[in-house]
């Protein structure tokens, strides 16, 4: 003998419904309905880098908040130039607090920020950039020269603002 339990089309309905709630909400991108989700400070996963992203008007970008130079241990951060900066009036300027990325738009679709430019200090070199969240606390970005390809993904996590850091 089967014992069958048959729903009320009501029941049924509310099933539904609700198993649809729970799909899209388990499919949704943390940034699918923010893109300002990216904003407040992320340290590298290597934890050598501090930087903050902020939005002046439509554009992300992003500065350098703290840094470690194993390169370079005795100079303060605070008094760092950047000297391998490939413009020459450029190179009298702070590390600490200059601009870093810059120019990121957020693309909806993609449900990433694309279209930027990342500067390195170290080399001098600036690089095609896009980011994205893998979650709300993770962020990867991108520098890249022409592809995607070619390039290199540094790993970032949401700085707390119980965090401390050096």
């Amino acid at each position: 003998m089967r014992f069958v339990f048959k729903l009320s089309p009501s029941l049924q309905r509310m099933q539904y419904l609700l198993s649809f709630v729970l799909m899209t909400t388990l499919i949704k991108s943390p940034a699918q309905n923010n893109p300002d989700a990216i904003l407040g400070k992320w340290e590298s996963t290597e934890k050598n880098l501090i930087v903050e992203v902020y939005k002046q008007q439509k554009d992300f970008k992003a500065k350098i908040v703290w840094f470690y130079d194993e390169d370079d241990t005795i100079t303060p951060i605070e008094q760092r130039l950047d000297i391998n900066n490939p413009n020459k009036n450029l190179r009298s300027r702070k590390i600490l607090g200059a601009d870093i990325l810059f120019g990121l738009i957020y693309d909806p679709k993609q449900k990433r920020w694309e279209k930027g430019r990342i500067y390195d200090s170290s080399s001098g070199r600036t690089w095609d950039a896009t980011m994205w969240l893998t979650d709300p606390d993770n962020l990867n970005v991108r520098g890249f020269y022409l592809v995607r390809w070619f390039g290199k993904t540094l790993n970032f996590k949401r700085v707390k603002s119980t965090d401390t850091f050096p």
